[in-house]
């Protein structure tokens, strides 16, 4: 019987809709009487959250309105294996790998990648022929601050440094002087049970000499650590070098004047000598006559 039914109320529906050439609309929730609008599909849940597939062909995923094929507004999770996650993917610390795009109730948004093992959990690649063009673009408010760009054999990593964006503009104090404060060594991490040489800095005290490559960091050195750019020292290596060559060439013309300087000096002392020669053999001469004349 109730098969019977459920064939009358199927075939009711096919019809109703061949009959008005519309889009079928099913709304299942507490009130099925209702629809989004432009709906074909509704789904209401008891704390008012919808998912709807629009007529347009779009997907909306807790929001009535969605903008793109899909519309998610909340978390997104994609696990590699079964049973109940533990811990955050974000930061290393679940129990399974997985893809998450997680957002908090301020409106915060951070995607986490998580994938055991040496190979990398985030590829990004161009076909054959991309001979050359950007990997990954960086911006703030609608202002580019970076790219990554690519031939077919390398990356190169970009920080915006147009003249027309800069003001203030003068020559730096930060040059060999400073460079000679900075402090090198040699140590390892305690986290690596493998005690592998590394050769840096202190973040702290480079902090004191050349803050411009130091991200300060907060009480909790695993979570939030301080942390070093070296490519910011860069310019300061740029402007030590340039000191040292325009010393290097102050040495060479010093080095030059005193050649000269010593090459005259021989010359004169050349000169003397022939003189004194010359002196010596006119006495030898005249002693040699006296004599003979005696």
């Amino acid at each position: 019987m109730k098969t019977k039914r459920l064939l009358s109320i199927t075939f009711f529906v096919a019809a109703t809709v061949l009959t008005n050439g519309s889009f079928a609309q099913v709304k299942i929730g507490a009130n099925p009487t209702t629809i989004t609008s432009g709906a074909n599909l509704d789904v209401e849940a008891g704390n008012n959250t919808h998912t709807v597939v629009m007529q347009s062909g779009a997907v909306g995923i807790n929001t009535v309105a969605p903008q793109a094929h899909l519309d998610v507004r909340g978390n997104i999770k994609a696990l590699a294996t079964t049973g109940t996650q533990t811990g955050d993917i974000w930061n290393g610390t679940s129990n399974v790998n997985g893809f998450e795009v997680y957002t908090n109730p301020g409106g915060d948004v951070w995607v986490g990648i998580q994938r055991a093992g040496s190979v990398s959990p985030l590829h990004i690649s161009k076909p054959a022929n991309a001979t050359v063009g950007e990997m990954i673009n960086f911006s703030v408010g609608g202002n580019g601050v970076g790219t990554i760009t690519h031939t077919t054999t390398s990356v190169q990593y970009n920080t915006t440094s147009d003249q027309r964006l800069k003001e203030n503009i003068h020559a730096t104090k930060f040059g060999l002087e400073a460079l000679k404060t900075v402090k090198v060594y040699d140590y390892n991490f305690k986290a690596d049970s493998k005690k592998k040489l590394s050769t840096g800095v202190l973040a702290q005290e480079l902090h004191k000499v050349y803050p411009q490559a130091v991200t300060v960091g907060g009480a909790d050195a695993k979570a939030n650590p301080w942390q070093v750019d070296y490519s910011k020292l860069v310019p300061m290596l740029v402007k030590s070098v340039q000191e040292l060559n325009e010393k290097v060439e102050s040495l060479e013309k010093e080095k030059a004047q005193l050649s000269a300087e010593l090459t005259r000096k021989a010359t004169s002392l050349s000169e003397l000598n022939d003189r004194i020669s010359r002196v010596e053999r006119i006495l030898s001469s005249t002693e040699h006559a006296n004599s003979v004349s005696k």
